[in-house]
């Protein structure tokens, strides 16, 4: 297997993940600015046309997220193609490209049936939050399959084919669960922070803790509850747990701790300044960067060969 493709496929794999996050990132767009119903309630066309005319702002910021959705798709489907010209059969790369090619048709569902279901613009209901934090925990998936494809891309050969021991990984997959919870938990406060603005930081205060409130309102302060705890287990892990000791885990360990520490100050500056669309999409940027690094390290977890104690 030459190793020119290896590198090549990598390289692509990279720029399709990276495709793909752009494309979360400009759906938290699309949300922060009510586009959603952009295209009306037509799907895949955009109010009845494959290309409208003279679009307003709102069709406009739907339709680029639909045509990136699709430029994601192809790149997915060129991923699985790629994988089986360079690999050989049986390797995780192919299986990991095929998964991701799998979240990436469910993410187009998920979509589709918020525009289709008019779950988008000023609709404050408890389905819309629902869908909202299906799609978010998808697009996890969706990027935590693409980053396994990069991870075993680098494993070629019989490497690549090897079963994992995941047993000194356990207590980073439980970090991995409670960074989802605290992801999907954050889908639903930003859009609670669109559909019900404060106008000062003691206001929005108040009403989270207002049992009259609107049910998105009171599930803001479950947010930063979780996020401190999974940030403060996340820390606890990779100072002490063995799986990051050494100094070849050096790298893994500073990477992680930084990425935590800036999604906290992102986060507290977000909730101080009254959730700025800017600082929104800076959060999500964050919070799908630490998801690749922990992924990551999840995986060189099964590499690892020595007993751990839990």
């Amino acid at each position: 297997m030459p190793g020119s493709s290896i590198r090549a496929f990598v390289r692509f794999a990279w720029a399709t993940l990276g495709v793909t996050v752009l494309v979360i990132l400009w759906g938290a767009v699309v949300r922060a600015t009510g586009s959603g119903a952009g295209c009306g309630s037509h799907w895949p066309l955009c109010n009845g046309v494959a290309v409208p005319l003279a679009p307003s702002a709102s069709t406009t910021i739907e339709y680029v997220h639909r045509l990136t959705s699709g430029v994601a798709m192809l790149l997915s489907v060129g991923l699985i193609v790629r994988a089986r010209r360079v690999y050989p059969r049986r390797h995780r790369a192919r299986t990991w490209a095929l998964i991701a090619f799998v979240f990436m048709m469910i993410e187009a569902a998920v979509g589709a049936g918020l525009v289709l279901l008019g779950l988008v613009e000023d609709n404050a209901s408890a389905m819309r939050a629902g869908y909202i934090a299906v799609h978010l925990l998808n697009t996890m998936l969706l990027v935590g399959a693409m980053v396994s494809v990069i991870w075993w891309a680098t494993r070629p050969g019989d490497l690549g084919t090897q079963r994992r021991d995941t047993r000194p990984v356990r207590a980073l997959t439980a970090v991995l669960a409670g960074l989802v919870l605290v992801a999907a938990s954050g889908a639903i406060v930003a859009l609670g922070d669109t559909l019900f603005p404060h106008d000062s930081l003691v206001e929005g205060i108040r009403a989270d803790f207002d049992a009259t409130a609107h049910f998105l309102i009171r599930l803001r302060l479950w947010h930063p509850v979780l996020a401190a705890a999974v940030a403060g287990a996340l820390i606890s892990l990779v100072l002490w747990h063995p799986m990051f000791t050494g100094s070849d885990r050096a790298g893994a360990r500073k990477l992680i701790l930084t990425l935590v520490a800036a999604q906290v100050a992102v986060g507290l500056v977000t909730l101080l300044l009254l959730a700025p669309m800017p600082l929104q999409i800076t959060h999500l940027l964050m919070s799908n960067l630490l998801w690749i690094a922990v992924v990551w390290a999840w995986w060189d977890g099964t590499s690892l060969r020595r007993d751990f104690q839990h």
